[in-house]
């Protein structure tokens, strides 16, 4: 199955908007209309998306570009605009002989059922199916178009813009058709009126022609946005349908992998009508210029948190009275209290307010191997705590990976959701390799990265060994690490051993980087290495995957099981044995990094990220 999507309007109606720009652009909450309709198209899983352009065609094409999350697009030039029917047979060659689904670029459908219908449609082997909603407005109905079912959906009469409606049924754009809909095109009337093929006038020759056409209730809640007065009407149906939503967070200054996840969270939010904010310690300026409609909720404290965090079981307690305290104030405002990092999870309880907890990793409560019997005893309550709470103020637990599933359900008995993390894929992989290797000097060199804090959990001294044992087998090798001194006594450690081992030509640390720094540094990097243990590191793998460069990742990290699953890079321990089989055999690693890099474009996205998470908040906001 296909996609068809008809967005060669003017919107002459819509001048104050869009300003002489294309219709099917007009942003409604960041977002552009047609990507409504391509994110439709995702969730019905076609193989190809078809947009028929017309009126500044060019704008359309260079926002949307030749793909769309992963699915080719394909471009139809309409040359004069004759209505919809001749809009879709402008684009029968580009159909070929599929079925399709047919939406128009300037509609809105809330919380639309596009998978119901398709699996009705392919079920009942229909030959066309019209996505309705069910309207109270009788004049709203007259809009678009209404339909005479028999009491199974099934149609015996479409009536376009009735004046006097027979029914609550108002019918979308949003309609799957089979190819054979194609041929009837050519049989199809001209409205007396409007002098062109209407849509209503084509799907009923195939119903006279005693062809099965249903409707289906596709949404509670569709605008077919044509005036100012549709695009308010669109704006306000989101956000009814929509919770509001508070991240909780510890802080937002330092700009770690769990505070780029709030960010994308908020700004995806934001751009589905989603009203968000944020409740933490701090914030800077990197922060608020990321973000785009998101105010950041700091209360007065005397908590200095920095990495790698809380200093003291006082500084914990704190913070937790503190956010309890305002979280106290704040919860009325908002209908889902979002939780991220631990000890956030604490400041609800005990307290009730729909919550879903983002669980990066369970909060490090066990006793050290080396621990007295008064610190195993007090870990032991904590940790019955930290159950108790959980169970008790969490609805719904979301994790990234198996590992931490299995984690979930050994602390807490509670089945968690898997949501994979989202990457930045389109800015991942537009790294510049000649500006890293001019800034960092990697001329000639062979370039392994880790990119990330320098702390015990990230592990760098592993990459430190892995180097000593291969430095004489490659030549001009030289390891990268990228990222903030978070624990200067384990910078010692690893400036110690570079001493020792004599690796000081070898290693370079490039300190903090900003984003477009780091991005370059992948794509100049032969190599991506991260001994990341069971805290931390998920995303920066999948960062670099983007680059088309291969990586070696640690058996622990909570990331493996998705890496090793789709064979995306090397799973070990054996870090030195893997550089030189990569090194040895670099071209085919290449290729495979490639379509490694491919797979996270089409399947880890912070839109489908964020689509699940949403799923999770409307599920605990109902409920």
């Amino acid at each position: 199955m296909k996609a068809l999507i008809l967005a060669g309007g003017r919107g002459s109606r819509l001048n104050k908007l869009i300003n002489d720009k294309s219709k099917s652009l007009l942003k409604l909450f960041e977002k552009p209309l047609i990507e409504y309709n391509l994110d439709h198209a995702v969730e019905a899983n076609v193989s190809e998306i078809i947009i028929v352009v017309g009126y500044k065609k060019e704008e359309i094409i260079s926002q949307v570009g030749s793909e769309y999350k992963g699915i080719k697009v394909k471009y139809v030039v309409q040359k004069e605009q004759k209505g919809l029917v001749n809009a879709v047979e402008c684009a029968k060659e580009a159909v070929k002989d599929s079925d399709f689904l047919l939406m128009l670029a300037d509609e809105i459908l809330v919380d639309p059922d596009i998978k119901g219908m398709v699996k009705r449609f392919k079920k009942d082997e229909l030959f066309a199916i019209c996505g309705i909603t069910f309207e109270e407005d009788k004049l709203s109905i007259g809009k678009t178009y209404s339909a005479m079912v028999n009491e199974k959906g099934r149609v015996f009469r479409l009536i376009e813009k009735p004046k006097v409606p027979i029914n609550k049924i108002k019918g979308t754009g949003h309609c799957i058709l089979k190819n054979e809909m194609l041929e009837y095109i050519e049989r199809t009337p001209i409205n007396a009126n409007r002098g062109e093929k209407e849509l209503v006038d084509w799907i009923q020759v195939a119903v006279d022609d005693g062809k099965k056409v249903y409707v289906y209730p596709i949404t509670k809640s569709y605008v077919n946005i044509n005036t100012e007065e549709d695009y308010n009407l669109a704006k306000e149906s989101i956000k009814k349908s929509n919770p509001r939503v508070l991240l909780v967070h510890t802080q937002m200054k330092y700009f770690g992998g769990a505070e780029l996840l709030v960010v994308e969270l908020a700004n995806e939010l934001t751009k589905k009508g989603i009203k968000n904010d944020i409740l933490a310690l701090s914030k800077s300026k990197e922060v608020e210029n990321l973000l785009i409609n998101t105010e950041i909720i700091i209360p007065k404290h005397n908590i200095n948190l920095e990495p790698p965090g809380f200093k003291n079981t006082k500084e914990i307690i704190e913070f937790i009275n503190l956010y309890r305290k305002i979280i106290r104030k704040l919860k009325k405002d908002y209908d889902v209290i979002n939780f991220h990092n631990f000890p956030v999870t604490w400041t609800l309880f005990p307290y009730k307010k729909p919550c879903v907890w983002m669980l990066n990793e369970p909060p490090n409560l066990w006793s050290k191997p080396d621990a007295g019997l008064r610190l195993k005893i007090m870990n032991k309550l904590r940790n019955f705590m930290d159950k108790k709470i959980i169970r008790s103020s969490v609805d719904i637990i979301c994790v990234a990976d198996e590992l931490n599933k299995q984690r979930c359900i050994e602390r807490y008995n509670k089945n968690p959701k898997i949501v994979y993390y989202g990457i930045n894929h389109d800015f991942f992989s537009k790294g510049n390799k000649n500006n890293a290797i001019k800034k960092f000097n990697l001329k000639s060199k062979f370039t392994i990265i880790q990119s990330g804090m320098i702390t015990e959990s990230k592990n760098q001294l592993d990459s430190l060994k892995a180097i000593e044992k291969v430095k004489d087998k490659i030549p001009n090798i030289l390891m990268v690490f990228a990222g903030k001194v978070a624990d200067e006594s384990y910078m010692k450690k690893l400036e110690d051993f570079i001493k020792e081992k004599k690796l000081e030509k070898y290693v370079y640390f490039t300190g903090n980087l900003n984003r477009e720094d780091l991005r370059d540094l992948y794509k100049a990097s032969n190599i991506g290495i991260f001994p990341v243990g069971k805290q931390g590191g998920w995303l920066a793998p999948f960062e670099m995957l983007c680059s088309g460069n291969p990586i070696i990742v640690s058996d622990e990290l909570g990331a493996a099981s998705i890496l090793k699953k789709n064979n995306l890079g090397i799973v070990t321990k054996d870090y030195p044995k893997s550089i030189i089989e990569i090194y040895d055999n670099y071209k085919k690693y290449s290729i495979d990094a490639k379509k490694s890099s491919l797979f996270i474009k089409k399947n880890l996205s912070w839109g489908i990220f964020s689509d699940k998470m949403i799923k999770a908040f409307k599920d605990v906001w109902k409920k």
